[in-house]
């Protein structure tokens, strides 16, 4: 074991000694873990290991947590098909208190993101995880009690209590078993059963029309069949789920300690397991993270706008029935779902996330301008719009989320600012429930979605010059400038991602 402080004074008068070298000391004064264990395995016996360690996680995690979103995704935007099936007239709402019951689920999911998140970093993630999809399950499905704007606007903002905690806590939740390359196509292939939530709403709501009973409206049923799964699947999910490497039951002892060091190796200085509320504090004294947060408010205000609006937006393009309409909510989705698995791939693969994301906001751009100034009698040409917005925006988000939870070391650092940086993004899906108000071709609304992407565009970019600066500026520091940087920080336990040999994806 290697003592911090003459470490220091080691390292303060020794210039010669090598980055790695320190890098390589710091992590085992984090974790106590020893130089020989890092280098232990060979290259083949690693790979080895390595490759049968993420296919058990894979196969333990990704489809529970995948279908968990599916159900969490369905419950928050069924109300717009429910629009379709008779909601607004039966409740006898305005256009404005329709909106309203859209925005008022982002109130609370933004007020009870950071919280939820501390409460899955200090306790069990598998059994608060559990805990929040009973109660939004049974929220959604209590929402077909609903009889007037007022109890639909209570429940809507129940519900985004109870899922607030779900998305950023499952952004955490996985850092804590992949590595950084590893982590984009996870998460990637998560967010995707968000887009897949989107052609099943369709697809179940086309369905549900055609039920014919006098008792419940076609609304009712569909809250009803689509939030009972989530109440079922609750329990389940609480037992099924690990909570982390160190006491996963599902690996071998070799595996665990495998998992435990590779994460170790792959955060180096920044890794840390301790928790105090001086490191969830500097989470907001970080500048990255007030970029990060206008990055991902502006995407959502245009996301959520296509999302909870997409059924009125298509049928409003021809003379089809709603169900029609209903069904070809699907395609968009579809393709949003693929496409989702493919910028994933990639930008693990290059590991790259700032060049992906301009890419993909191009494509949405192209698709906004389409719906905005094409005639409303080229129904083709307005569809492919319809589709291209759709796939740009929900790919947008898992690499937005995959490259800030790259940029963040250490466990608290990272829950508190996946959790603050989804939170005070998800204010645009207050906004996204506002910006579609002029039917029947949302000239506007297209228009504001535009120009937050347009927005986002410029902000990427700025974003990736500051990180390509701030590593490079890292390359340079003497020895004496940095230790200086880490006391500038507060100290190790602080330091995380700022610490001098941690280098930010870009």
């Amino acid at each position: 074991m290697i003592d911090i402080a003459s470490h220091q004074q080691t390292s303060a008068s020794n210039k010669s000694e090598s980055v790695a070298e320190i890098a390589l000391e710091d992590v085992a004064v984090k974790e106590e873990i020893t130089v020989d264990q890092l280098e232990n395995l060979s290259y083949k016996e690693n790979s080895k290991l390595n490759h049968v360690l993420l296919r058990k996680l894979d196969r333990r995690l990704l489809p529970v947590l995948c279908v968990l979103y599916l159900l969490s995704y369905i419950d928050r935007s069924n109300i717009g098909n429910a629009k379709l099936g008779g909601l607004e007239v039966d409740l006898h709402m305005s256009t404005s208190q329709y909106q309203w019951s859209l925005s008022i689920f982002y109130f609370s999911y933004v007020l009870f993101e950071l919280p939820s998140n501390i409460i899955m970093r200090r306790w069990r993630p598998s059994h608060w995880l559990g805990i929040l999809m009973f109660l939004w399950g049974a929220v959604a499905t209590a929402m077909a009690a609903s009889s007037s704007f007022a109890s639909l606007a209570v429940c809507r903002f129940l519900l985004g209590v109870f899922e607030a905690g779900f998305f950023p806590g499952v952004i955490y939740f996985m850092s804590l078993w992949y590595t950084r390359k590893e982590y984009g196509r996870r998460i990637g292939f998560f967010w995707s059963f968000g887009s897949l939530a989107g052609a099943f709403g369709g697809l179940i709501a086309f369905g549900i029309s055609q039920i014919r009973n006098d008792r419940l409206a076609t609304w009712q049923w569909l809250f009803i069949i689509e939030g009972v799964p989530s109440v079922i699947l609750a329990g389940f999910s609480a037992w099924y789920l690990p909570n982390k490497p160190e006491t996963a039951k599902f690996l071998t002892e070799e595996e665990r300690e495998h998992a435990v060091n590779r994460l170790a190796a792959d955060a180096g200085a920044s890794n840390d397991h301790s928790w105090s509320w001086a490191q969830a504090a500097s989470v907001f004294s970080d500048w990255k993270t007030y970029f990060y947060m206008l990055i991902y408010v502006t995407g959502t205000s245009a996301l959520q706008g296509v999302t909870l609006f997409l059924p009125s937006i298509v049928a409003d393009m021809g003379t089809w029935s709603k169900p029609v309409a209903q069904a070809l909510t699907v395609p968009p989705y579809l393709l949003a779902f693929f496409a989702t698995l493919g910028i994933s791939w990639s930008s693990d693969k290059y590991f790259e996330r700032a060049f992906h994301l301009v890419g993909l906001n191009m494509i949405a751009l192209l698709g906004f301008l389409l719906l905005m100034f094409l005639p409303s009698d080229n129904i083709a040409g307005n569809y492919i719009g319809a589709c291209l917005v759709t796939i740009a925006l929900y790919a947008n988000v898992a690499v937005k989320v995959a490259w800030f939870n790259n940029n963040y070391g250490g466990l608290t650092r990272r829950a508190v600012a996946s959790a603050a940086i989804v939170s005070v993004g998800n204010i645009g899906g207050a906004i996204g429930g506002q910006i579609y108000y002029d039917p029947p071709h949302y000239f506007a609304g297209n228009a504001i979605a535009f120009s937050c992407m347009g927005a986002q565009t410029v902000l990427v970019i700025i974003l990736r010059m500051l990180l390509a600066r701030e590593n490079k500026r890292r390359a340079k520091l003497s020895q004496e400038q940095k230790e200086l940087e880490i006391h500038k920080y507060g100290g190790r336990d602080l330091v995380g991602d700022r610490h001098y040999s941690f280098k930010y994806v870009l």
